[in-house]
């Protein structure tokens, strides 16, 4: 791959947005014919959609466009290195100058184009075609194509939930130091009735650091031109849209200078996963070749590697089949967990039977072991997620597709081997999940949570929310809660400010644990609880029952949601307020997300001391932020110095947890409240961690937790209770510790 080395000519121009409806394949079409017929160099339109859709090749009136996965079929990776010309007359051209390769027919083919397997052949056509790469907002390879762009338009609307998800997506692009420079955003159909003030959107991507480039208009005629399956700047090329709107944008691709770029650096093993090579092997055959080079080509293992798959497939739903017919006559119940080890081994008899009544079945004793077990996983468990729940390493699975299942272990995300048959199958695990515990899921009611009977946490979404398939989420905890020791064998926190909180916890101080998605605030919270005297009615209240504690006096509610009448709905506010009609010492919230932060607070100022809860924040002052935000869902009649006031007499203590590049949660941050003056809640950060650098063989983050010098406002209350804190304690690294005093 060296002599592609910095090797282009042409330009690459990305399209992408926060979000679908925007107008983006419309605006990129017309661009397209804009600029092939602005010069001699033609342009290449490569839509990166999980879906398969060919809009681009209905406009352009090609009839049956060559895709990338025919391209490979046809010349062979290997060839691909070396083809120019070649590789050149394989495009399907439109009469405009405008070329089109989708990625392939259908959305196996799709998920086979990894970026290991796309760059060669983006690399040779880029030395003959300017290319515009259409990324749809959910296309799991959009980071290596904004890598390869020389220019990226952002295609938002001035509505409150694209700019919403902008927000989010800029502050990724950011932290994986993607080159803002290069993104333009352009506002599309933003006079649309109900849309935001083109002032205040202006406003909005200012304070991001970026300026709207162009405010493109709605035009009755655009939306013509598409159905009547026109091009606008073709059709009406003096219509305003075109000469005052895309004008602009024209003029921003000719100002781009094409990048002196390596292609294949951005591309790591990783990113060529198991699974990206056992699509590949399914879909052309071959396997990788050696020296990292792309896998080859071989039509007749890919049509024999097929053949075994659909094989596979088909047996396994007949068997399936014959296998419910045999439990209806046996009045075998599957639901029923009394018997289940025996309903798994009546079970595995009875295919065992069935596949010994196969005509021809060449199978080895490994392949019917391996049968057999996938196909009792479907039965009567969660299908190829089975294996995964029985390991107890994997904390979390994440249903991304059908045929994308990916796992967190040991705090690092990786796509696994294991695949759904269809999207149906998954559908099925999802209900077969949420029956028992009375809950729906259907067009009607597409997203859900749940737990599992062992605990673990569900989140599930199907269409017509979820536009790429069915998604699952499940969250696993451990079957031991964690202790100060294994934190301590973690690294989540030091033994000083474990026994800080430890003597916190029990002087009854309010505790508010802050932190990001999947950084171990729950698990944090259950290890404090351990702290709680066990002579204490506590209470805990929680949208999905995750906590367990120890102790003897303690009662789990959980909230409700609404029937499929709409009806019945308990809410976590709900919950709170009945708190307070059950004589607790101490409330536990789970997760403060919404108005019940207010009743919490309320219940913490009247008598409900050494109360805890979590919530969603990235540091302790975007955590009071959040509060703040929380208690005026509750009432928004209440003045913002109340509820601050509210909040600096509530709480005590934040505790930040923070997830690391390595995987590692640590506690980032144990601050102090220490009360509102001037309208202003100040805060007293009483120990950090610091990081100090990264290892370069095993990529672990290296840090150490140290005091800040500052001695908590409450320290004679430590005294008062007859506990007794070195204030050495709290000195800053490098000071002298304060004089002992007899």
């Amino acid at each position: 791959m060296s002599e592609l080395s910095g090797r282009t000519e042409g330009k690459v121009i990305a399209f992408s947005g926060p979000k679908e409806g925007a107008g983006r394949t419309t605006l990129l079409l017309n661009l397209a014919v804009l600029w092939a017929g602005m010069q001699k160099r033609p342009v290449l339109i490569v839509p990166l959609d999980p879906l398969a859709r060919q809009e681009h090749t209905f406009y352009l009136d090609i009839k049956t466009p060559v895709t990338a996965a025919d391209i490979v079929k046809s010349l062979g990776a290997t060839t691909i290195a070396v083809a120019g010309g070649l590789l050149r007359g394989k495009i399907s051209m439109s009469q405009y100058g405008v070329g089109v390769m989708p990625l392939g027919n259908t959305r196996g083919q799709v998920s086979a184009m990894s970026p290991r397997i796309l760059m060669p052949i983006l690399a040779r056509l880029s030395q003959t075609f300017d290319i515009f790469l259409d990324i749809d907002s959910s296309f799991p390879m959009q980071s290596f194509a904004f890598d390869i762009a020389d220019k990226v338009f952002w295609i938002t609307q001035a509505t409150r939930n694209h700019l919403n998800t902008t927000v989010k997506m800029f502050n990724e692009y950011k932290e994986m130091s993607f080159p803002m420079e290069r993104l333009d955003v352009v506002c599309n159909m933003y006079d649309m009735p109900g849309s935001i003030a083109h002032e205040e959107v202006d406003r909005f991507f200012k304070s991001l650091g970026k300026d709207v480039s162009v405010f493109l208009p709605w035009d009755d005629s655009v939306m013509a031109a598409s159905n009547r399956r026109e091009i606008e700047a073709v059709s009406n090329p003096h219509s305003d849209w075109v000469s005052e709107g895309l004008r602009i944008l024209i003029h921003r691709i000719e100002t781009v200078t094409p990048s002196i770029r390596d292609w294949m650096s951005s591309v790591s093993d990783e990113d060529f996963t198991e699974a990206s090579r056992e699509i590949w092997t399914a879909l052309v055959g071959g396997g990788a070749g050696g020296g990292g080079a792309v896998p080859k080509f071989n039509h007749e293992a890919t049509a024999e590697e097929e053949a075994r798959m659909s094989f596979w497939d088909e047996l396994k739903q007949r068997v399936h089949k014959e296998v419910i017919k045999a439990l209806e006559l046996e009045r075998i119940v599957i639901s029923d967990e009394s018997n289940s080890e025996q309903t798994r081994k009546r079970v595995g008899e009875i295919i065992e039977e069935i596949l010994q009544k196969q005509p021809n079945l060449q199978f080895s004793r490994e392949q019917r072991v391996r049968f057999a077990t996938e196909l009792l996983d479907e039965i009567l468990g969660l299908g190829p997620l089975e294996g995964l729940m029985r390991d107890p390493s994997v904390t979390e699975i994440m249903v991304n597709s059908f045929d994308k299942i990916f796992i967190e272990q040991k705090g690092k995300l990786t796509l696994t081997k294991y695949r759904f048959r269809n999207n149906d199958q998954v559908v099925q695990v999802i209900k077969r999940i949420v029956a028992p515990l009375g809950r729906r899921i259907d067009e009607s009611v597409p997203l859900v949570d749940a737990r599992l009977k062992d605990g673990s946490r569900v989140n599930a979404i199907i269409a017509p929310l979820a536009v790429s398939g069915p998604s699952l989420t499940i969250r696993r905890f451990s079957q031991k809660p964690f202790g100060p020791e294994d934190y301590y064998r973690f690294g989540t926190i030091s033994r000083e400010c474990m026994d800080f909180l430890k003597e916190c916890v029990k002087i009854r101080k309010n505790i508010i644990i802050s932190g990001g998605t999947g950084t171990g605030k729950t698990t944090f919270l259950n290890a404090l609880s351990t702290y709680i005297p066990s002579d204490e009615r506590i209470i805990t209240v929680e949208d999905t029952a995750e906590l367990r504690l120890q102790q003897v006096h303690w009662i789990s509610l959980e909230s409700r949601p609404a029937n499929i009448e709409g009806k019945g709905e308990i809410t976590i506010q709900d919950l709170v307020k009945n708190c307070l009609r059950m004589r607790p010492d101490r409330i536990v919230v789970g997760e403060c997300r919404g108005k019940e932060a207010l009743d919490m607070l309320q219940a913490m100022n009247t008598g409900h001391d050494g109360s805890l809860a979590t919530i969603h924040a990235n540091n302790p002052k975007d955590g009071l932020t959040r509060l703040e935000a929380m208690c005026m869902m509750g009432s928004a009649d209440l003045p913002i110095w109340a509820i601050r006031e509210m909040v600096s007499s509530a709480v005590n203590m934040i505790v930040q947890l923070s997830r690391f590049s390595d995987g590692s949660r640590k506690v980032t941050y144990i601050t102090e409240i220490l009360g509102q003056k001037d309208g202003i809640i100040h805060t007293n950060d009483l120990f950090r961690y610091r990081q100090t650098s990264i290892d370069e063989e095993t990529g672990k983050v290296q840090g150490h937790f140290a005091a800040t010098g500052n001695k908590p406002s409450f320290y004679d209350d430590f005294k008062s209770k007859g506990i007794n804190i070195d204030e050495s304690v709290f000195a800053a690294p490098n000071t002298p510790a304060p004089p002992k005093v007899n």
